[in-house]
């Protein structure tokens, strides 16, 4: 009898356990994917302002290297490198004292011209007296034809005196001018205004024609010279608002504007040589300064605007990609087409609409029909 109950006792305990197995497995069959969690944004239209970025150098329109004209000693240049000079004003001077000696010869030379034009004068008034009296007379049978045609050829030759006379004046008077301005030369002047970037000599120094005396850049005058991909340079146009920093002035924003967008593309570098007009109103810049910045090419004031980070490419030049937006719970890939880029934020116009919930991140775990847990 006992060992009766201890079989039925044994087939329930099996019974029991048996049953038990399947419930576990359909637990384990019907649970569902983690979702993965991921920062999710509600797409939305918002103003966008395309700029294209440029660096390059500020150069001064106005650089002018300065040399001397005449030959001599430099007595004085009291100017040093960064003093600022008007146009016209001396900055250095050369000995002229061998150009005033010149100046007194040229002043005699026209003297010596003028008495010489005021004798020849005279010569030839008297000629002409005497070929009028030698026509008379040959009227009057008073002198022979020989003599007449003596008479004439003298009042020729007295006229050709004048001639030669005048033409010497202009001589010595042209002399006289380069005296002159050979002793206007022994004063260097600044030819326009600005500062003195470099001193290429010092007083006594010894100089001739063309020794460079000193450089002057005007600051007020500069221009970013820079250079754009051609990919870039469709949406440029001249008059173009730019914002650029240096590194002089960190925190600090300076302005120009687009003034010439060159009209050929250099072959090895594929960019094209762009200027733009520098607003230097406060000196700070000065020519030679590196800076960074862009050009402002337009406002759309209801543009699609996501953050780079959501975006899959190939390459940033790629204008096709594809985003992971949230339909149903669960990611869904979407193929969109990509605009202009700005400060890590992309313009999408195709593909996406207001509304649309955007999956901001990627992570390998993200993929067509995983399901998102959007993170607060």
């Amino acid at each position: 009898m006992r060992n009766s109950v201890l079989l039925i006792l044994f087939f329930i305990s099996a019974s029991s356990t048996g049953c038990r197995k399947p419930e576990a497995a359909t637990s384990v069959h019907a649970s569902e994917p983690v979702a993965v969690t991921a920062r999710v944004v509600t797409v939305s239209s918002e103003p966008f302002r395309a700029t294209v970025s440029v660096t390059g150098t500020l150069i001064s329109r106005a650089r002018v290297e300065v040399k001397a004209e005449v030959i001599g000693r430099v007595t004085r240049f009291d100017k040093e490198e960064g003093a600022h000079v008007e146009a016209g004003e001396p900055v250095a001077w050369v000995n002229d004292e061998n150009f005033q000696l010149s100046l007194r010869q040229a002043e005699t030379g026209v003297k010596v011209a003028e008495a010489a034009l005021e004798r020849a004068k005279l010569v030839e008034s008297h000629s002409r007296s005497e070929l009028e009296r030698a026509e008379n007379l040959l009227k009057s049978g008073g002198i022979t034809d020989k003599d007449l045609k003596t008479a004439q050829l003298a009042g020729r030759d007295a006229d050709a005196q004048v001639t030669i006379a005048k033409a010497q004046i202009e001589q010595a008077r042209a002399a006289l001018d380069l005296a002159q301005k050979h002793i206007r030369d022994t004063v260097i002047r600044s030819p326009i205004s600005g500062e003195i970037q470099r001193k290429s000599i010092n007083a006594g120094a010894y100089v001739e024609a063309p020794t460079a005396v000193l450089t002057i850049v005007d600051n007020n005058r500069l221009e970013l010279e820079c250079s754009v991909a051609s990919a870039d340079l469709a949406p440029l146009r001249p008059g173009q608002r730019v914002q650029f920093t240096v590194n002089s002035y960190p925190g600090v924003t300076f302005e120009g504007r687009v003034v010439e967008i060159n009209p050929a593309v250099d072959e090895q570098t594929r960019s094209a040589r762009v200027r733009i007009q520098v607003d230097n109103a406060g000196r700070k810049l000065k020519a030679g300064m590196f800076a960074q910045g862009e050009i402002q090419t337009g406002l759309d004031r209801s543009a699609i605007v996501v953050p780079s980070n959501a975006v899959y490419r190939d390459d940033r030049s790629a204008k096709s990609a594809y985003v992971f937006v949230i339909l149903d719970g669960k990611a869904a890939r979407r193929d969109v087409r990509i605009g202009r880029e700005r400060d890590s934020r992309l313009e999408i116009v195709e593909g996406l609409k207001p509304g649309d919930r955007l999956i901001a991140e990627q992570s390998i775990e993200i993929a067509e029909g995983v399901r998102i847990q959007p993170r607060s």
